[in-house]
C-alpha cells in the first residue's frame, strides 16, 4: 500500500497520538525518579502524578494528552495496561503487516 492509502494516513496519525503519550509518561517517569532521588526538583505536576499513582489513578497531564484513551476503558486501573496494548497493536501493524481484524476501541479515533 502506498503511503497515501487512506489506512496508511490513518496509522500514522493514531502513532503521532500515540508518541505524544508515550513520551509524556516517559518524561514524567524519569522526572519522578529523578526527584525522589534528590537530583531534580519535585514540581507540582509531579507532586501531583506521584499522588495519583500512589493511589492507581491516572495523573492528570496524562489524561489530557490521552484523553480519548480513557473514553472507552471500564476503569482507570486499565490506564497503563491498555496503553501498552495499544502500543503492541500499532508495533505489530509496522512490522508485520495491516491486521485481518482490528481492536477498534484501541484507537483514540475510531
Amino acid at each position: 500500500m502506498g503511503s497515501l492509502q487512506p489506512l496508511n494516513i490513518f496509522l500514522s496519525q493514531e502513532i503521532d497520538r500515540m508518541q505524544r503519550v508515550i513520551g509524556l509518561v516517559r518524561t514524567t517517569l524519569m522526572d519522578l525518579k529523578l526527584a525522589i532521588d534528590g537530583t531534580i526538583i519535585m514540581s507540582e505536576n509531579l507532586r501531583d502524578a506521584l499522588d495519583n499513582m500512589f493511589d492507581a489513578r491516572v495523573p492528570n497531564n496524562w489524561k489530557k494528552v490521552g484523553s480519548k484513551l480513557e473514553r472507552y476503558l471500564a476503569s482507570p486501573q486499565h490506564w497503563f495496561t491498555d496503553l501498552l496494548d495499544r502500543n503492541v497493536q500499532f508495533n505489530s501493524w509496522l512490522f508485520e503487516g495491516r491486521p485481518t481484524t482490528f481492536w477498534m476501541t484501541g484507537f483514540f479515533n475510531p
